[in-house]
Formats: structure tokens, C-alpha cells, sequence
């Protein structure tokens, strides 16, 4: 029997044993519900439940099991997501089925501890008979689960308003505990702290000495202000950010194949951090970035690892979309929340108010989206103004189309023959709210269509994530390529396809809610031109308002047969008068246009998902993919409020509805999470440790006033994390000197108290960044497609090799290097870089030989050391100045005697790039001081 089910049993019952226990204490006796009852609680059931629950466990069972003692958890259940109790219904009462022995699925006792006798199992049963009546204080002592501390409104504290609130709440908590702020730190130590902590980089030699000569008040803030305007600040954070998001380059698992356009979701993270894009809007765009004019945001849902290798086995094919659907709930429940919402997939939670209903109900929010990329808007490759003049270019030759079409003699047929890559079919505008494409004849087998695409003027209708819903004749079976759902998922190809299940026959229709003027339909047997087959070749289009009367606007009786060379409307020339001067035919113009539309889309692709009509989830038993139970509606967590979505919602709607519950003004996590997260990456730790989870199993926070008066800033200040940023910056506590003393080591060797700014390693990527910088390499460059670190060998399986070599191309900042998941920089990864599999709130700081071994003796840092050294040389033939300027470049100070002397030595005994080596591995280098 599992200890899981074991703490099922016992954190239910140990609720009724606490408060038996207060009660023998001395605490007043509360009145029962009903005196008439049959059956005494403390004489008849206390005794049955304290023996057989110490039995699971024994006195030292873990303490953790019984943190849901709470009636409302024996009325809801646990590990089964059942209830453990029905008051008055003993046939539904789970707890009763597992004492008695009729559970298949659990007996309790566990085996090797005595059984309940058959009269106690009937005094339980007449107790739950009889209302399982509890006393007035235990029903009252459940809790409501939002007075969890982190689930409460926001409540910031007064402060004066003379001083810095930070300061203010600091130094409150450091003289409870006879303690107070360090001395400011000298302005070196602060310049270079400021420019690792926020750019990641260190400051020139040039930069310290001007802030070292300023004299004026200002001074800092004004050094402040400019930090947080420079673009390597977006850099910076934007990795903290990539490490909450589990971002990777690759799919990881076995196959481990790459993600060619993954690189756009980084590049728009350090964008939107650059820009201070409001946090809320952050948020948002990272749920729903589609519907709101940021589709890379949406590369957040599918960042994680994905599982390419599919299976004939159902089993396996559903627990693989269990496990994708489950990663998208559990990272926004992380990322913006800190609650582990994933941890009630197979039961209720057993610390948090979070349901297994609430899980299922998150999931069904997401259960459109798929892994996989998607064509971004035309202006992330070329401008705004070439695609109004393509759009417009296209308009026109519409309109002579048409022009020229209903000047044609009744009956001729003037459209060429279809084409198995692409086909336009243009008419009169026409209203209505669904297509069907009906097909009566192929070239070969089953039919085939990749991606029907419905327009109405330049406005494209009927896809999936927009909301519309597609229906078919009948599908090809058991071809995971070739769905019903592919045919207006936005993909190309032959792999995102629909085939009909008839030979030479079939329809499929797509309908959307509103009423549109439908003017244009594309359509291809495979955009990508890899197929001919399957081709329709006898056809009809046709549109309508209520799916009962249909109108045809286009069809193949207005085509040239398949193969046919003789002329169509296709080779004529019907140009604009505008246009009179040329002489392309219909055919000519339509082809260059199509060209410039693919020069203008051709790049611009982004790992950011597809999208679908969700199906329909359900609640699953013990997690189980093969036992679906009732079916759940796309909701939000209970606890933080509904989001009154019907079943029938589209994808994009769920969405766009979580995203805005998200950033509600009633959530009061959003802002103290994030406030946190911030917090950590100044201090090292966040004033609530377990940044990722701020349930009741998480650390209780430092300074939980403190962590308030952030959040409502925050929110003051429009959500800015810049204006957050400042107002720790020009704070004491963060300017304080980090030397340690002897009392505050006594008191608090940790630092949670902030009696000190605590000293830390840098991250690995800040490590190698510095480096480059030092020995004069970086390469400031940035966005685009990053760099490798491997040698790739393209099997199916891919296997990487780390690099031998390294040239210019690897010498840009390590946030550009090509995110391989499930690998490590064969140099830095040793610095504990989290491998992109799973969520990285907090990063370990490990001491480790092959840290020093990469440091020392690396190639690449040789080759850094050798670069550094030339630096040098090229400054003066005085070793005496080398020094000091290798001194300057990476310490930003100049050497003290002593130091001066021994290196002077060394150097002459080693040479300079030994010298360098020395000066990378040394604490000062690697240490935020």
C-alpha cells in the first residue's frame, strides 16, 4: 500500500483527532450538532480512528501527511478526488468501502496492522448514518482557503513617507533582531555591482572613473537611470525570465530535434523588457499574444519539452498530450502564479485549495494548443508599407479579374486547370458563415487538402484559433498527418493535411460565428509542393448563411481540365488602366505577386504554437488517460475566481479569457510573485524563498510587509518592473556595503535580514559574458538566430559534440547561444545552467572541481586568456602597467601593493596569460560583491 494513500486515510481522520486533543487540553467542550444522536463521538468513533490512524503510521508518521486536516478535506477527498465522507449516506462514503474491505482499489488498515472488527466498522457506519456530526469548532476551524497568507487581498503598510520604505521595513525587522544596515559600499564595488546585476556585464574603465569623479547628489540615480536605458539590461533579465519559461531550442527527449525559429521568443522577451512592456501586458501576450498583436508571446505555452515520437498505442498517445497539456497548466501556475496547480492531476492538492476539477478545467483552456510553428504577420520580416503594397497590388488584380470574368460569354470556361501546390478562387462578395468544399473526383486515391483558407477582403476567416469549427464527410483513419483539424490549423504541408476516407470523394465544410462577406478561397492538395496526388479534380464551392441553403461560387466546371494546355483567363492580359503600359497576363501578375508575398513570409516563423477547437476534456481518474469521468469546462482556479466560459468557447476565446482573469485587480498573487522573482535576482533570495510556490507548503516570507508594499507599488507604478528596479536601487539596503561583521554572522549568518548586500556567484552565462568582455572579444550584436555550441550530427536522433574550436561567431553573449535542451556548454554548463527541461525558478550555486578544471584549463578560455594578454601588451612594454590595466579591466580597481609585487613575479615567471587565468578564477571575478 502507498504511503500516498496511507496519508489519504490518516490527514483526513488526524483533522477530528487535533481537535479531540485541544479539547481534552482544557478548551471548552463545544455542543454537538444534535443531541440525539446514536452513536458518541468522543466515547464510540475517537477511539477507532486515533488507533487505526497511529497503526498506518506510528507516532513518528511523516508531519507533512496531515497539513489538509481540515473537515472540508473529508468532504471533498484527496489522492482519489472523491469524497471520504457523504454525511448520511454510508454506501457513498469512500472512507467506509476501504475499512470494510468492499474497495477495490485500497484497503485500510495496511496490511500488517490489526483490521477494524466488524462492530467498530458498523459504528463508523452508523456515524456517517447518522450526519457524521463533528462538534460546532471542528466544522468552524476549516478554514476559508483564501485566508492563506499569499491568497489575501494585498495590504501594504504605512510608512513615512521621508524615507525609503524598503529602508524602512528593513531596518524594522534588523533591530528586532539587535542588528543594522552595513555601511554604504564604496563606488567602485557599486558601480560594478549595479552593472552585474542589471546588464550582466562589467563596467569599462572609462565608466568607473567618471562615476568615481562625480561629485554631484545626483550622481547615482542619474548612473542608475542611464543602466536601466541600455539594451544589455533586456539581455540580462530576459534570462531570468527564460529560465522561469523552460525555454530550449530543441524538443529534448530522445530525438532532441531542433527548433529553428524558437530563437524569436527570446529575442521578443528581451524586446519587452527593454521597452518595459507593463507586466500585465507581459503576462497576457505570453496566454493570448494572438489575439493581441503579439504572437510570439504565445511561444511561452509551448517552450517546454515535446515528445515527437508517436505511437499506434492509444495509451501512449493520450499520456504524451496528458503530459504536454499538464506542462502548459503547471508553468502558468508557476510562472505567474506560484501554486503547483500541476500537482492535482491525479487528486486533489494535497497542501492547496486547488482541485482536480481545477486542473481538468485549466487544461480544457489549453487543450487547442499544439506544439508546432506558425507564420507570424508579415511585418516581423519585411515593413508595414511593402505589405500594404502587395495587399494592394492584390486587390487590384482581383478586382480585373472579376471585371474581366463577367464580361466572358455565359458558360466559358476561362479558369486554368488546378494546380496541386496552390489555387485562388474569386467571386462577388457573397455573406455567410460557413464552406463547404465538395469533391467528386481525384487524380488518384482518397482526396487530399492542405489548409482551406476563407477570406473576406484582406481579413482571413474560419481558423481554428479564431473559433472556427470544421465537419467533414468522413476522415482517413489512424494517420496522425492527415486530420480533420489540419485543415485550418494555419500549417502547410502534406504532414498538416486533411484526406477524406471515400476514394475520389468527400467534403469538408468550416463554419465561424459571424456573418462575413466572403470574397476569395485559397486551396492546395500541398502548399509545399512535395505531392501531386490525391488532387482534386472535379469540385464545387459553396457558401451559406444557416447550412440548409447553399450557394456554388466556384467550382472546376469553370476550369480547364487537369493537363490541359490550352488558353485561359490565365494567359490573358486585362491590366488596369493604371497598369496600361504592361503586358503580364492574369497569370503573370497573379504569380509575382504570390512570390513577393513568400519573400515577405518566408522568414517570418516562429515556435509560438498552433491552434485548434479544443476538444472536450475530462476529468480523469487517478490521472488515468483510460478513465475519463464527467466532463469539465474551461474554468480558472476556484479559489481566484470563474471565468463563465461555455464548452462550446474557441480556442483563442479561453484564452484571452485566462489572460485577462490573470492580471485581474482581485488576484493578489500576480504582483507578489513577480515582485519576488525580482527581489531574488537583486538579493540572491526572495523575501519568500520557494519563488515558485506560494502555497502552504512553500517557506514563509521574510518580510511579508515588505513583500505587500512591493506588490502595490508595483501596481501604482502601471505594472513597470523599471520604476520596481529603481526604487531597489536607490535604496540603503542595496547600496550597503557586503563585508560581513561578527555580529550580524552570529545572528544571521545567512543574510535573510539583509544586514549586508549578500555576496554571491555569478550565473554561468555572466561568467563567460565577462570574460569576453575582459579580453576584448564581445561581440554586442544581438537578436536573430544564436550561435552553437556543438557539432550537430543529423541522425534522426541528433547527437551534439561539443565545439573544439571557437571564432567570432561564438563571441556574442552567452543569451545568444543556441539553447540545446538536455546538453550543457561544454565550459559554463558546469555552473549549474538549468538544461531548459522543466521550470528553473532558482538556480543552485554548486562548488565543484570541473568548475575550476573549465576555468582554468578550457580551450576556450586559454584562448581568452591569450586574447586578454595581447590586450595588455598593446597598452605598454611596462609590465607594472599591464597589470594594472589587467587589474582595471576586471576588478575595476587598481592592485594594492602587495598584490602589485606578487603578480609583478608571477608574471614575469608565467607571462600574461597565465596572469588572465588567474584573474578568471579568481572570487573577486566570479563573486557579486
Amino acid at each position: 500500500m502507498t504511503s500516498s494513500w496511507r496519508i489519504l486515510w490518516c490527514a483526513g481522520l488526524s483533522s477530528l483527532l487535533a481537535l479531540l486533543a485541544s479539547t481534552r487540553c482544557g478548551h471548552s467542550q463545544e455542543r454537538e450538532a444534535s443531541t440525539d444522536v446514536a452513536v458518541d463521538y468522543q466515547r464510540d468513533v475517537e477511539p477507532i480512528l486515533s488507533k487505526h490512524c497511529l497503526a498506518c503510521h506510528g507516532p513518528d508518521r511523516d508531519a507533512s501527511g496531515l497539513r489538509v486536516d481540515r473537515w472540508k478535506s473529508l468532504l471533498e477527498g484527496g489522492e482519489y478526488g472523491v469524497p471520504a465522507i457523504v454525511p448520511g449516506q454510508p454506501e457513498s462514503s469512500f472512507l467506509l468501502h476501504v475499512v470494510d474491505g468492499t474497495s477495490d482499489d485500497l484497503a485500510m488498515p495496511p496490511e500488517g496492522n490489526d483490521p477494524l472488527t466488524s462492530e467498530q466498522v458498523e459504528v463508523l457506519r452508523r456515524w456517517i448514518a447518522g450526519g457524521a456530526l463533528v462538534p460546532d469548532s471542528f466544522r468552524q476551524s476549516s478554514e476559508d482557503p483564501k485566508r492563506w497568507w499569499s491568497l489575501q487581498p494585498i495590504s501594504p503598510p504605512i510608512v513615512p513617507e521621508s524615507r525609503s520604505a524598503i529602508d524602512y521595513l528593513i531596518e524594522a525587522k534588523l533591530h528586532e533582531n539587535d542588528l543594522s544596515l552595513s555601511q554604504p559600499a564604496d563606488r567602485v564595488t557599486l558601480i560594478r555591482r549595479l552593472y552585474l546585476v542589471m546588464l550582466g556585464l562589467p563596467p569599462s574603465p572609462s565608466e568607473v572613473k567618471t562615476f568615481v569623479n562625480d561629485s554631484e547628489p545626483e550622481a547615482w540615480e542619474r548612473l542608475v537611470d542611464r543602466v536601466l536605458a541600455s539594451p544589455h539590461y533586456g539581455e540580462r533579465w530576459a534570462r531570468h525570465w527564460l529560465d522561469v519559461a523552460r525555454f530550449g531550442e530543441t524538443d529534448g527527449y530522445e530525438t532532441n530535434r531542433e527548433r529553428p525559429n524558437a530563437w524569436r521568443y527570446r529575442d521578443w522577451v528581451i524586446e519587452a523588457f527593454n521597452r518595459d512592456m507593463p507586466y500585465t501586458d507581459f503576462v497576457r501576450n505570453q496566454i493570448a499574444g494572438d489575439a493581441l498583436g503579439e504572437p510570439i508571446g504565445t511561444s511561452f505555452l509551448v517552450g517546454g519539452p515535446h515528445d515527437i515520437v508517436k505511437s499506434p498505442d492509444p495509451l501512449l498517445t493520450l499520456t504524451q498530450r496528458q503530459d504536454e497539456l499538464t506542462d502548459m497548466v503547471a508553468t502558468v501556475g508557476s510562472a505567474f502564479l506560484g501554486l503547483t496547480i500541476g500537482c492535482a492531476r491525479c487528486h486533489n492538492h494535497k497542501f492547496d485549495p486547488i482541485t482536480q476539477t481545477d486542473f481538468y478545467a485549466m487544461q480544457a483552456i489549453f487543450s487547442g494548443v499544439h506544439h508546432g510553428e506558425s507564420p507570424l504577420p508579415e511585418h516581423y520580416s519585411k515593413t508595414a508599407i511593402e505589405q500594404a503594397a502587395i495587399d494592394a497590388e492584390f486587390q487590384q488584380w482581383q478586382h480585373d479579374v472579376l471585371t474581366h470574368y463577367r464580361n466572358q460569354v455565359a458558360g466559358t470556361i476561362v479558369w486554368p486547370a488546378v494546380d496541386a501546390t496552390f489555387n485562388i478562387e474569386v467571386f462577388e462578395p457573397q455573406p455567410a458563415r460557413m464552406v463547404r468544399f465538395s469533391i467528386q473526383a481525384t487524380n488518384a486515391s482518397e482526396p487530399c487538402l492542405d489548409e482551406l483558407e476563407i477570406f473576406a477582403g484582406q481579413r482571413q476567416v474560419g481558423l481554428a484559433a479564431m473559433g472556427g469549427v470544421a465537419s467533414s464527410s468522413g476522415n482517413y483513419p489512424n494517420n496522425p498527418k492527415h486530420q480533420l483539424d489540419h485543415i485550418h490549423d494555419g500549417r502547410y504541408g502534406n504532414d498538416y493535411s486533411w484526406i477524406s476516407d471515400t476514394p475520389g470523394a468527400g467534403w469538408v465544410q468550416i463554419a465561424w460565428a459571424e456573418p462575413v462577406a466572403v470574397d476569395r478561397i485559397h486551396w492546395g492538395r500541398d502548399r509545399k509542393s512535395e505531392f501531386a496526388d490525391r488532387l482534386a479534380t472535379t469540385y464545387t464551392i459553396e457558401l451559406s448563411l444557416d447550412g440548409q441553403t447553399w450557394t456554388t461560387v466556384a467550382g472546376s466546371q469553370h476550369r480547364l481540365p487537369l493537363g490541359s494546355r490550352e488558353p485561359s483567363l490565365y494567359d490573358q492580359v486585362g491590366v488596369h488602366v493604371s497598369l496600361a503600359a504592361s503586358q503580364e497576363t492574369f497569370g503573370q501578375r497573379l504569380n509575382r505577386i504570390r512570390q513577393r508575398y513568400q519573400q515577405l513570409a518566408g522568414a517570418a516563423m516562429a515556435f509560438c504554437g498552433t491552434f485548434s477547437q479544443p476538444p472536450t476534456i475530462n476529468k480523469l481518474f487517478r490521472g488515468d488517460p483510460l478513465s475519463p469521468r464527467e466532463e469539465v469546462a474551461p474554468d480558472f482556479l476556484e479559489i481566484l475566481g470563474g471565468l463563465e466560459l461555455g464548452p462550446s468557447a474557441s480556442d483563442q476565446e479561453r484564452r484571452l479569457a485566462l489572460a485577462n482573469a490573470l492580471v485581474r485587480d482581485d488576484n493578489p498573487l500576480l504582483a507578489r510573485v513577480i515582485v519576488n522573482r525580482i527581489w531574488q535576482y537583486h538579493f540572491g533570495t526572495g523575501i519568500v524563498e520557494t519563488a515558485s510556490d506560494f502555497g502552504r507548503n512553500a517557506a514563509s516570507p521574510s518580510h511579508p510587509e515588505l513583500l505587500d508594499w512591493l506588490a502595490a507599488r508595483l501596481r501604482q507604478h502601471d505594472w513597470s518592473l523599471k520604476a520596481l528596479h529603481r526604487e531597489l536601487l536607490l535604496s540603503r539596503t542595496w547600496q550597503q556595503s557586503s563585508l560581513p561583521h561578527e555580529n550580524g554572522l552570529q545572528r544571521d549568518a545567512g543574510g535573510r535580514l539583509l544586514w549586508r548586500f549578500p555576496p554571491r556567484r555569478l550565473e554561468a552565462e555572466i561568467i563567460r559574458d565577462q570574460i569576453l568582455a575582459t579580453s576584448g572579444a564581445l561581440q554586442h550584436s544581438g537578436g536573430g538566430p544564436g550561435f552553437s555550441a556543438f557539432v550537430v550530427e543529423m541522425e534522426n536522433v541528433r547527437h551534439y559534440h561539443p565545439l573544439e574550436s571557437y571564432g567570432p561567431e561564438h563571441y556574442r553573449r552567452m543569451i545568444y547561444q543556441t539553447k540545446v535542451r538536455q546538453e550543457q556548454d561544454a565550459v559554463f554548463g558546469a555552473f549549474d545552467c538549468p538544461d531548459g527541461t522543466q521550470i528553473a525558478p532558482q538556480r543552485s550555486r554548486s562548488t565543484t572541481p570541473l568548475q575550476a578544471m573549465n576555468l582554468f584549463n578550457s580551450g576556450f578560455v586559454q584562448q581568452q586568456a591569450e586574447m586578454m594578454a595581447r590586450r595588455l601588451q598593446e597598452s605598454g612594454v611596462d609590465l607594472e602597467t599591464q597589470i594594472q590595466l589587467a587589474f582595471d579591466l576586471t576588478y575595476s580597481r587598481v592592485p594594492a601593493p602587495d598584490e602589485l609585487d606578487e603578480l609583478r613575479r608571477f608574471t614575469a615567471d608565467q607571462g600574461l596569460p597565465a596572469l588572465c587565468r588567474v584573474l578568471f578564477n579568481s572570487n573577486e571575478f566570479l563573486f557579486i560583491h
